[in-house]
């Protein structure tokens, strides 16, 4: 990839944050890479719409938005059960004709679908559930977990998005011919060994292997780790556009 290439990095967010969790990210990436943060309806910028936890509907308003920003090749950055909809996005864009620009994906935080146990049944938990699962993965102000009004209107949103992972199981998981790669916080709650995220490798023609970095579930808030990462995503990307051009 020479100086003048530019790419777009498309990341979805996982189940309760909004597209803030990425706001860093454009700083600390390559002039060539361009971060582009997706937004869930009912999250963040969006609030004012309402939820969906309908992964065809999210899948075609995200396929929709990236093709907004023109015929440039892209990556596709999903987090947590916004990894699982990169797959959904991936297929809304062939129906489109607008997969070809789609050079790599990456899973970030996302057990594969051979490990489905790990992550099933979020949509059933009670609220008092709900916290505890939101305090285990360690990114909830504790300034909202401690105060009800705030709870009240948070919990919606995440109960919605926990009925969404609960559907992305539901969904098969095609073999793609895209590059793929994982990575994760080695440290996360439901990734306990480095398998779970190397099995990805079944759902790809080409593997480019999983990553480890320190850190939770949420590795990445770290600005250090999330240096490194971006790092790494630069250089693969580099080799697939240097192997493209040969």
């Amino acid at each position: 990839m020479n100086n003048n290439s530019k790419i777009n990095l498309f990341c979805v967010p996982s189940a309760g944050s909004s597209a803030s969790i990425f706001s860093a990210w454009d700083k600390t990436s390559a002039e060539n890479l361009k971060v582009i943060a997706l937004e869930y309806p009912g999250h963040g910028r969006k609030i004012q719409q309402s939820l969906s936890h309908d992964p065809d509907f999210l899948a075609h308003q995200f396929s929709l938005e990236i093709l907004a920003y023109g015929n440039t090749p892209y990556v596709l950055f999903g987090h947590s059960v916004g990894a699982s909809l990169i797959w959904k996005i991936e297929e809304k864009l062939k129906l489109l004709h607008a997969d070809h620009n789609l050079i790599l994906k990456i899973v970030s935080a996302r057990p594969s679908p051979l490990f489905q146990n790990l992550i099933h049944n979020y949509s059933h938990l009670t609220d008092e559930q709900m916290i505890k699962e939101l305090r285990l993965y360690n990114n909830f102000p504790d300034e909202i977990l401690n105060n009800a009004s705030a709870l009240n209107f948070f919990l919606p949103i995440i109960k919605n998005d926990f009925i969404l992972s609960d559907n992305m199981l539901k969904k098969p998981i095609f073999k793609s011919s895209v590059p793929l790669m994982s990575v994760y916080g080695e440290a996360d709650p439901y990734i306990k060994n480095h398998n779970i995220m190397e099995s990805w490798s079944t759902y790809t023609n080409k593997w480019l292997g999983a990553h480890q970095f320190s850190g939770d579930h949420f590795y990445f808030l770290d600005t250090t780790i999330l240096q490194k990462m971006l790092h790494l995503i630069q250089e693969k990307i580099y080799l697939l556009m240097k192997t493209t051009l040969v």
